[in-house]
């Protein structure tokens, strides 16, 4: 059955309820995390019914990947430790076509889950990149429809990753096909596809033109090839196909984003923004925020995270980027007036 979803990109806040739960389970304030991301603190309180942006769900997901220190989210079995979708990019030295592109991914995917779940497939008409969860070690109480969403969502983070590889990706996929049995329902996020889509699949397979996945390309520098441009990959991808998204996703929220994924120079933070040091300074002004605030409190909650873990004070002052240990002392007195030591014993 071939289709197309022409809806809003969204996402049904329902989706979130399990990954809401884990982080409170987790004592992960969830109201103080939406709020840092510019969001409703109260959206996990929302009736059913209510969705958000496609960008924002990721956004959210990011977040607490971090603070997971799982990039899974708990939904599988197997633990994929924070900083994995970097190991996985930094494997690109070599990789001439988007072909070549796809099957790094996929052999180092496979090597990371345990498991031959995922290919890249030459095809007479096409290059297929092909995803087989059937034998997938899925966490054991995660319903059949959160499976199907999971993976749908992994297909758009795959897509997004190929495409920060190589702009080539951006319009060269022909069809999709997927597991979920028939459209309609909680789907919106397929609206993401400008491709027709076959339900009810055995696999999971986006088709790309072989031509142009054949072709040569030209890397980008290792410093573009990161989790943190991905991520803004795919809130731009959004906001290019609904511009009113852009409007609402403040610069300031789009630092704190790239602060929280440990991109902490303000000129690394307008370089993958694709502006300029002054004009981020600018922009973030004319908000009423600053770089230097916005640091501090992405830090400090970084580093009261990492305290509370148990974490020893000089790997966490190493961790944030602090030169020495002093040197984070002083700070997280300034910011806290006391010192770690004196945080950790009075949480305790």
């Amino acid at each position: 059955m071939n289709d197309r979803i022409d809806q809003p990109i969204s996402v049904s806040i329902a989706r979130l309820t399990p990954l809401f739960d884990q982080a409170s389970a987790a004592d992960i304030d969830v109201g103080a995390l939406l709020n840092s991301l510019d969001l409703d603190p109260d959206l996990a309180k929302t009736s059913s019914g209510k969705t958000i942006s496609l960008a924002d769900y990721y956004r959210i997901q990011n977040r607490l990947a971090i603070l997971f220190g799982d990039e899974t989210l708990h939904l599988s079995s197997r633990q994929l430790l924070h900083g994995s979708t970097d190991y996985v990019l930094q494997h690109m030295d070599n990789a001439q076509t988007l072909f070549d592109a796809m099957r790094v991914i996929a052999r180092t995917y496979n090597l990371l889950h345990g498991g031959e779940y995922n290919s890249a497939i030459k095809r007479r008409g096409s290059i297929d990149y092909v995803i087989d969860d059937r034998a997938f070690t899925y966490a054991p109480d995660l319903e059949r429809e959160h499976q199907y969403f999971s993976t749908e969502s992994t297909l758009i983070f795959l897509h997004c990753m190929l495409m920060i590889i190589s702009p080539k990706a951006q319009d060269a996929i022909k069809a999709l096909q997927i597991r979920r049995p028939v459209p309609g329902g909680d789907c919106a996020h397929l609206g993401y596809w400008n491709a027709p889509i076959k339900f009810g699949a055995e696999t999971y397979k986006i088709s790309f033109d072989r031509e142009v996945a054949l072709s040569e390309i030209l890397l980008p520098p290792a410093e573009a090839l990161t989790s943190n441009a991905l991520y803004q990959k795919i809130v731009d991808v959004v906001a290019g196909k609904h511009a009113q998204y852009e409007e609402a996703y403040s610069i300031a929220a789009r630092v704190r984003d790239a602060l929280s994924r440990g991109v902490v120079e303000q000129s690394e933070v307008a370089s993958q923004m694709g502006v300029s040091t002054a004009t981020l300074r600018r922009r973030l002004r004319y908000e009423g925020a600053s770089f230097r605030d916005l640091r501090r409190d992405v830090l400090n909650e970084t580093a009261k995270r990492l305290l509370l873990e148990e974490r020893p004070v000089a790997e966490v002052s190493e961790t944030l980027g602090f030169s020495e240990f002093r040197a984070f002392n002083r700070a997280f007195r300034n910011w806290n007036g006391e010192t770690p030591k004196a945080f950790v014993r009075k949480s305790q």
